[in-house]
C-alpha cells in the first residue's frame, strides 16, 4: 500500500512482541499545578517580586527585547530603503507605518536616522526625535540630534553604533553628505527586498502543496486507504504527564533562579530539564522500552523514510499553520481596534505578536552567538520540544481524547510557552497541530523533529541573512 500524508486516526500497523507494559497508573497530583505555574509569563512573576542587585537597587532590565525591536526595524527599514528608489511616495507611507512601531528611545532614534537617510531635507526626522523620553541616555540623544541636523564624524558614528548597531551606518556625514556606506546599504536593501519576494513565492508554493497533500489525506481517510502508525491505546500514559510537568517546571524554576541569583543557572536548568524527566520513568518503575515506544523514540519504518516523511510533511504543517496565522491577523486587527477605542490606549506599543528575543540576539550578536542561536533553534528545540510536547504530552492527551482535541490542547500549551505573547498563540498553535499530525501519521518522533528543524532553521537562516 503506498504511503499517504498524514493518514487517519485510530488503527496501527505496529506489532510489538515485547512483554506487556507495567500496569497503568494515574499521573501525580502535582503535574497540573506545576504546568499551570510554568504557563504564567515570566514578566508577571518578576513583577510580583522584582529582583535586586547586591547594592539593594533594582536590577537593570535585560535589553534583549530592545535589540529585537531594532532588528525588526532594520528588516523593515531595508525594504523601505529599496522602495524609496522605486516609489518615493510609498516609502513615505511606509515610514509613517514604522513610526507607530517605535515605542522606546532606541527605536525612536533609529527611526530618525532611517528617515534622515531616506529624506535628509525633510523635517520629519527632527520631529521624530521630539518623541524621545526624559529618561533617554544623554549621549544617545545628543549624537542622534547632531546626526539628523548636521551629520556626524567618524567618532560620533561609533558612539551611535554602541547604542543602535547597524543604524549608525545610516547617519550622514558632516554637512548631511551621504554616509560612507551609502551605495552598499542601498544595494543590500534591494537584495533583501528580492530575497523576501522569493521567500513569499516559495512559501506560497509550499502552502499550496501542503493544502493538496492534506486534501489527499482527507480523501484517503474517507475511503479507508490511510492508516496511522500511532496507537492511542499504547501505555504508559500517566507517567508522560509527569515527565512533561517536570520538563516545564525545571526550566521555569531555572529561569527564575537565573534572574534572582546567577545567569548560569538558566543553562544548568536546560540540561536538568532534559535529563531528569528522562530518568523519571525508571525511578517510577516504568521500563525504558515501554516509555520510549510510547513516546515515539524509535526509528519507525527506518531513519531515511522517517526523515523523508518529515520533509514531505512540512508543507502540510505550513498549510495548517496558515489557518493559525490568519486567526492571529484577525486577533491583532480586533486588538488594535479595541486598543484604539480604549481610554487606556496611549500608543506606547504596537498591538500584535511580540518579537522573539532570538531576533535581537542574532542582530546584536557575534558569529558565535548566531551559531548558538542556529543550534538552539534547529537542534535543541526540535529534539526536546518534540520529545516532551508531541512525545509525552500528546501521548497523555491521546490516552483520554481523540486526535483533534489532543493536538489542539498540545498546540495551545506549546504556543503559550513561547515568548511571542498572546496574539501569536493561534499561529504557533497551528504549527504545533501540524507537528502533532506528523506524530499521528508516523508514530515515530523523527518526522515532526525534522519538520520542526526545517521550520526553525529556515527562519534563523533568513534572519541571519537579512540582519
Amino acid at each position: 500500500m503506498p504511503e499517504t500524508f498524514p493518514p487517519s486516526d485510530e488503527s496501527s500497523p505496529f506489532r510489538d512482541s515485547s512483554p506487556p507494559p507495567a500496569p497503568e497508573r494515574k499521573p501525580a497530583w502535582w503535574c497540573w499545578p506545576l504546568i499551570v505555574f510554568s504557563l504564567i509569563p515570566l514578566g508577571w512573576l518578576l513583577s510580583l517580586a522584582p529582583p535586586v542587585d547586591n547594592g539593594g537597587g533594582e536590577v537593570e532590565e535585560v535589553t534583549a527585547l530592545d535589540q529585537s525591536d531594532l532588528a525588526l526595524l532594520k528588516m523593515q527599514g531595508q525594504i523601505v530603503i529599496a522602495t524609496a528608489k522605486l516609489n518615493p511616495d510609498a516609502s513615505i507611507d511606509a515610514l509613517d507605518d514604522l513610526a507607530g512601531m517605535a515605542a522606546d528611545d532606541r527605536s525612536i532614534a533609529a527611526l530618525a536616522l532611517l528617515e534622515s537617510f531616506i529624506a535628509p531635507e525633510s523635517p520629519r526626522a527632527g520631529e521624530t526625535l521630539t518623541r524621545l523620553s526624559e529618561t533617554v541616555a544623554p549621549d544617545l540623544a545628543a549624537v542622534t540630534k547632531e546626526a539628523v541636523s548636521d551629520g556626524v564624524s567618524a567618532e560620533g558614528r561609533e558612539d551611535l553604533r554602541t547604542h543602535l548597531g547597524w543604524f549608525a551606518d545610516l547617519a550622514r556625514d558632516p554637512g548631511l553628505a551621504p554616509p560612507p556606506l551609502d551605495q552598499e546599504i542601498r544595494t543590500r536593501a534591494f537584495v533583501v527586498l528580492g530575497t523576501m519576494g522569493l521567500l513569499v513565492m516559495a512559501g506560497s508554493l509550499g502552502l499550496v502543496a501542503g493544502a493538496v497533500l492534506l486534501i489527499l489525506y482527507l480523501r484517503h481517510v474517507k475511503i479507508g486507504r490511510a492508516v496511522n502508525a500511532f496507537d492511542p491505546a499504547r501505555k504508559p500514559v500517566g507517567i508522560m504527564l509527569e515527565c512533561f510537568a517536570l520538563y516545564l517546571g525545571i526550566m521555569t524554576v531555572g529561569s527564575l533562579a537565573s534572574v534572582y541569583w546567577h545567569s548560569s543557572l538558566s543553562l544548568i536548568s536546560y540540561g536538568a530539564a532534559v535529563v531528569i524527566p528522562l530518568l523519571w520513568p525508571t525511578f517510577r518503575g516504568v521500563a525504558w522500552h515501554d516509555f520510549s515506544a510510547a513516546a515515539g523514540l524509535h526509528r519507525g519504518k527506518g531513519w531515511w523514510r522517517e526523515i523523508g516523511a518529515g520533509v514531505v510533511g512540512y508543507p502540510g504543517v505550513l498549510a495548517i499553520a496558515s489557518i493559525g496565522i490568519f486567526l492571529t491577523l484577525i486577533l491583532t486587527l480586533l486588538g488594535g481596534q479595541l486598543e484604539g477605542t480604549s481610554d487606556l490606549a496611549g500608543g506606547d506599543a504596537p498591538v500584535g505578536p511580540e518579537t522573539h528575543p532570538i531576533v535581537g540576539w542574532i542582530y546584536g550578536g557575534s558569529i558565535w552567538t548566531r551559531l548558538a542561536c542556529l543550534f538552539l533553534a534547529s537542534g535543541f528545540a526540535p529534539l526536546f520540544e518534540e520529545l516532551f510536547f508531541r512525545g509525552a504530552l500528546q501521548r497523555y492527551f491521546r490516552g483520554r481524547f481523540r486526535f483533534f482535541p489532543s493536538a489542539l490542547l498540545t498546540g495551545v500549551i506549546f504556543a503559550a510557552l513561547h515568548p511571542q505573547g498572546f496574539y501569536a498563540i493561534p499561529a504557533l498553535a497551528g504549527i504545533g497541530i501540524g507537528f502533532s499530525l506528523l506524530r499521528e501519521w508516523r508514530d515515530s518522533l523523527i518526522a515532526p523533529m525534522v519538520a520542526h528543524a526545517i521550520n526553525n532553521g529556515v527562519l534563523v537562516g533568513v534572519l541571519w541573512w537579512v540582519l
